[in-house]
């Protein structure tokens, strides 16, 4: 299931390290352009109705989501000669409803939370138990740039 994760992590996008800011809010959508590395994921299985946390570790923990104003870059880190290298680099376009707060690029993701540090998405795109029903996943990303 590491693995799974791994790989979906890469596939998904945002980022987290909290903090409140009193400064005017700004578009949404200008909040996503960046990048963003991954921290943490939350699986819920339907078929036995519990949580899973993972967390990413090695090379893994420098994989990173980047998106400009239209396209994003996803960059999975790997252990070579024992230092990490970059690997896969997977360029695309993406697109944000405000309205619904669904970001899509390759499957859909729901933005639950979005400042400019942290990001958190959620989406059906997995089933992770194999029981059919497609199940939970959160993504939490903090900011790196």
């Amino acid at each position: 299931m590491k693995k799974l994760f791994l790989a979906s992590a890469v596939l998904s996008a945002m980022v987290s390290c909290s903090r409140d800011d009193d400064s005017p809010k700004k578009d949404e959508a200008s909040l996503i352009i960046g990048t963003w590395n991954q921290y943490k994921g939350d699986f819920y299985t339907t078929y036995d109705n519990k949580t899973q946390t993972l967390y990413p570790n090695g090379c893994e923990s420098q994989n990173t989501v980047e998106y400009n104003e239209t396209e994003v870059n996803i960059v999975n880190y790997e252990s070579k000669d024992g230092a990490c290298a970059p690997t896969i680099h997977k360029n695309g376009k993406y697109t944000y409803d405000k309205e619904t707060k669904k970001l899509t690029h390759g499957k859909a993701y729901i933005v639950t939370k979005i400042t400019p540090t942290e990001l958190i998405t959620e989406d059906h795109n997995t089933d992770w138990d194999g029981d059919g029903k497609k199940d939970v996943t959160t993504r939490y990303f903090r900011r790196v740039k």
